[in-house]
């Protein structure tokens, strides 16, 4: 499922096998649960493209776990709506494909998702995640345009300084992920 050679988990030495352990463990529980659409060996997909440097992939993921971390201030919903419209807007099949399926697991809502998938702007949100959503597409088309007065909106519709950082490192993180998975070929095929 990539274009590069990975290495099956069966085959890793211990540092891969730890890494990916160590990855699994930070993810929700109903990450293991197939997602439609995509193979059903998710190891194949963005892990597996990370395994010739079982060091990388276990400190990205890393601060994917720290990023998800239910001591922050943002829930599980919001980090989906982050995930799921930073993914779209890079056209990302693999990320957005497994994101809207988890934004969907998360919140039961398919009027939600299918908004999120046709266009962000449309979906059924709170003003505060509306803000939070646009700050993050800010950070995805061109980071150099937020200001002072961006972090100013986020603080009105109840952000903190903390959940502007964790706004910042999701999206960011997705950046980085949709690019590895689209240079890597990872659900291109």
């Amino acid at each position: 499922m990539t274009w590069i050679k990975t290495i099956p988990i069966s085959q890793g030495d211990a540092l891969l096998r730890k890494a990916v352990e160590e990855q699994d463990a930070l993810y929700p529980s109903d990450y293991s649960v197939q997602v439609p659409g995509l193979p059903p060996d998710d190891y194949a997909g963005i892990v597996a493209a990370h395994s010739l440097i079982p060091e990388a992939l276990k400190h990205a993921f890393a601060t994917f776990g720290a990023c998800m971390s239910p001591d922050l201030p943002l829930n599980r919903r919001q980090h989906e709506l982050i995930a799921t419209a930073v993914s779209q807007a890079n056209c990302t099949f693999y990320c957005s494909t497994a994101h809207r399926e988890f934004l969907r697991r998360a919140t039961h809502d398919d009027a939600l998702v299918e908004a999120m998938k046709t266009d962000y702007r449309t979906a059924p949100l709170s003003e505060a995640e509306r803000v939070m959503v646009e700050y993050a597409m800010q950070i995805t088309q061109d980071a150099t345009q937020i200001s002072r007065e961006t972090h100013a909106r986020l603080h009105e519709v109840g952000f903190d300084d903390v959940a502007i950082l964790q706004i910042t490192m999701i999206a960011s993180w997705f950046n980085y992920i949709n690019r590895m998975a689209d240079a890597l070929g990872v659900g291109r095929d």
